[in-house]
């Protein structure tokens, strides 16, 4: 995300596209996992990823409920090899380690369908506004606004 600063050990990851609408994008971010999501069932809007080789260890979540647009002309393509331009590492081992952990992530989250079920769930908001889930969603046809505000002010500058 341009403008946003994670510190220089911290990367925040988007796994791919989830689907498209007029000239966007959706995508959302993999959060790393905190003790309150052990307890949390999964949900419409909240997926647990556990690790492939261990599935008692739970290694990320993805909450489809702060997923948001962005112009497809302001994507690019993520090559794992060259993170170290978007954040900073110890050593090659602990590149490695992130890189091989950024690898199980997406195999588990390439297996749950989850571009299916993002755009159900943005029809759900739509549809039942006051589904207790469409309530922990972001306005994303507010967001679709701005996200074609803000690829209009990149082409006129």
């Amino acid at each position: 995300i341009p403008k946003t600063d994670y510190g220089s050990e911290k990367y925040k990851p988007f796994f791919g596209i989830l689907f498209e609408t007029e000239n966007l994008y959706y995508i959302t971010q993999v959060s790393h996992p905190q003790k309150r999501h052990k307890n949390l069932k999964q949900q419409k809007d909240f997926f647990k990823i556990f690790d492939p080789y261990d599935t008692t260890r739970l290694i990320a979540v993805v909450n489809l409920n702060y997923m948001f647009p962005i112009p497809k002309e302001c994507t690019s393509a993520f090559v794992k090899k060259n993170i170290d331009t978007y954040r900073t590492f110890k050593s090659e081992q602990a590149k490695s380690q992130y890189i091989n952990l950024l690898n199980k992530e997406l195999k588990v989250i390439n297996k749950m369908d989850l571009g299916n079920k993002a755009y159900e769930l943005y029809q759900i908001k739509y549809s039942d506004p006051d589904d207790t889930v469409s309530k922990r969603c972001i306005d994303f046809k507010k967001m679709e606004k701005l996200a074609k505000q803000y690829n209009k002010s990149q082409f006129q500058e």
